[in-house]
């Protein structure tokens, strides 16, 4: 008689647990929507009980709160600020861009994008998570660097929080809503040169002017 094999054993442990309720809860958000979803299949796909799925999420939108955490914080690891090489600002800023964009772009942000506008009115005590978990951060980490080469002279950025806010919407926002609202993307060539004008102008707005006495001046190229 052909025995058959044993299935493996599934961890109770509640990390691996709450990652496997909001995998599953995502693909079904993504397939359906925040209105169309049912806990029901939620349950079925992660493997456990409608007890198990309550007593990590209480609710629906609990729930979707956790899918939306989960998918921004992984902005970190896509766009690794702290791996790019210290180059020129130039250099680093066209890769923070790129890095950035390749990674807002993709599927898993556009989708809590396009959930916030055809469903945010339905939680909007949700509408700051992305901002908050990915979105911050991201700022954050630029003006760190704008207020860097500040310091040292390299570029007049006394405001490296806001002029942070207008890099990213000069490089970012747009390509983004052009993707919301499902318009044509750039190629690949039309993508690099945006972010190469991009940063090309915003460089131009952080000279130092020599009429500008309340900023230093740039430090000359050598």
């Amino acid at each position: 008689m052909k025995r058959v094999p044993a299935k493996a054993p599934v961890s109770r442990h509640p990390e691996v647990v709450v990652a496997r309720v909001l995998a599953a809860a995502q693909v079904e958000f993504m397939a359906v929507g925040y209105e169309a979803a049912s806990t029901n299949r939620i349950t079925k796909a992660f493997g456990g009980s409608k007890a198990t799925l309550f007593r990590h999420f209480p609710t629906k939108e609990a729930l979707l709160e956790g899918v939306i955490r989960a998918i921004a914080s992984r902005w970190s690891v896509a766009v690794a600020a702290e791996a790019i090489p210290d180059g020129p600002p130039a250099e680093w800023l066209a890769a923070y861009a790129r890095r950035t964009l390749d990674w807002i772009l993709g599927e898993e942000p556009l989708f809590i994008g396009r959930l916030a506008i055809a469903e945010g009115h339905k939680f909007p005590s949700l509408q700051h998570v992305f901002a908050e978990t990915a979105g911050g951060p991201l700022a954050t980490a630029l003006s760190e660097r704008l207020a860097k080469w500040h310091r040292r002279g390299d570029l007049a950025c006394s405001s490296p929080e806001g002029d942070a806010t207008r890099f990213l919407d000069l490089t970012v926002s747009g390509l983004v809503s052009r993707a919301l609202y499902r318009q044509p993307p750039l190629s690949a060539a039309e993508r690099a040169e945006h972010v190469s004008r991009s940063v090309a102008l915003f460089l131009d707005g952080c000279r130092a002017r020599p009429a500008d006495s309340s900023l230093p001046a740039a430090r000359p190229k050598r």
